[in-house]
């Protein structure tokens, strides 16, 4: 099949689901096997609470490493950050913020795309 860039969207807050832990999963599978598919990571609306540096990753450190050692990107929408009073410097060191706009054009630029 082939190498394909896929496109993990987390959108849901990460306390009272496990919705944040699956798609980080599914990043983690997208980029095995055969075809390695490159995953980026990008979070959004809701989802940009994970992004905090005091949130607990404990259930999901595995994911962050296997991300580091694959290179994986990890974005934050700045527009969605603004709307819920974060700044920058309330987030982890591993998170890149972008602006909304180069969110849409990752929706573009990505062969899959899985909302999360």
């Amino acid at each position: 099949m082939g190498e394909k860039k896929v496109l993990i969207n987390i959108c849901k807050a990460p306390f009272g689901t496990t919705f944040y832990t699956e798609g980080l999963r599914a990043g983690v599978g997208a980029s095995a096997g055969i075809d390695e598919n490159i995953p980026t990571i990008l979070f959004q609306s809701d989802g940009v609470f994970y992004c905090l540096k005091d949130v607990d990753r404990t259930d999901s450190l595995a994911y962050f490493q296997s991300f580091k050692g694959m290179e994986t990107q990890l974005y934050a929408v700045k527009e969605d950050l603004d709307e819920r009073s974060i700044s920058e410097d309330e987030l982890a060191a591993d998170i890149t913020v972008i602006p909304r706009q180069k969110a849409f054009e990752l929706f573009q630029e990505n062969d899959f795309n899985m909302d999360f």
